[in-house]
């Protein structure tokens, strides 16, 4: 008998600016991939990491606005405890020559979404998608982009729940693990943005967090697009090539 699928949750968020030649040169999608059954365990993890900022409650945790690295080292630490997987792709919007801006979001989604396919499969789970609210992101205008390219990447749509009906749409506000996404996404663009020790050791210990395959988080986990879009001088480099993200 085939086992029932787990079902997971899927939080999704980005950081930087889609546009080309413009902006920032980095563009961040950020998948917090969480059980179903633990949803609200994270989310009260939220509330705890607010009230050790001295937040109150219904305000939202957003990482830009967190000052001092002592209090970002602690949203960090509290994650990396949390039983939770990411998975980033960053893409360097300076070699991108010949997609529109107005596309960039839904084009590049398409490998987010295939790494969380291929991490359900391997858990023989289901994911449903929680994605960040963003000017003119559009439900049907996302599915109908993602099912004419489907061919380009492998995504098994029996393992994400990529209907009108299953994607949830929320401003960050509405959904504290979005506000976890935040933070993650935030912090690794501040990594790659100023590429300094801070940034960068403030990061380093959600590399552990990172989906991993064949023992390697580089290409799943952490994916960069194209892949030559990876600094050189990243400090981080050695780090996300390790062979086993046990030893991150």
């Amino acid at each position: 008998m085939k086992k029932k699928a787990i079902e997971y949750n899927a939080y999704i968020d980005e950081s930087g600016d889609e546009g080309i030649n413009r902006g920032s040169n980095y563009f961040i999608l950020t998948a917090i991939i969480v059980k179903k059954e633990n949803d609200l365990d994270i989310a009260r993890k939220v509330d705890s990491i607010k009230e050790n900022l001295e937040l109150n409650r219904i305000s939202q945790l957003h990482w830009n606005r967190v000052k001092g690295r002592p209090n970002k080292q602690m949203i960090v630490d509290s994650i990396k405890d949390l039983d939770i997987i990411l998975i980033n792709v960053i893409i360097d919007t300076r070699k991108i020559k010949f997609i529109p801006s107005k596309d960039m979001y839904y084009y590049f989604t398409e490998y987010l979404y295939e790494r969380i396919s291929k991490m359900m499969i391997e858990m023989n789970g289901c994911a449903s998608l929680y994605i960040s609210s963003r000017s003119q992101l559009n439900k049907e205008d996302l599915i109908g982009y993602i099912k004419r390219r489907s061919k380009k990447h492998s995504i098994d749509y029996s393992r994400i729940n990529l209907t009108k009906e299953q994607i949830k749409i929320h401003p960050n506000k509405q959904k504290r693990i979005l506000q976890l996404a935040d933070c993650c996404c935030s912090a690794l663009g501040h990594a790659i943005k100023y590429n300094n020790k801070q940034c960068c050791d403030i990061y380093k210990p959600l590399l552990s967090k990172c989906y991993s395959r064949y023992n390697h988080i580089n290409n799943y986990g952490i994916k960069f697009v194209p892949p030559e879009g990876m600094p050189n001088d990243f400090l981080l480099l050695e780090e996300i090539k390790k062979s086993s993200k046990e030893t991150v």
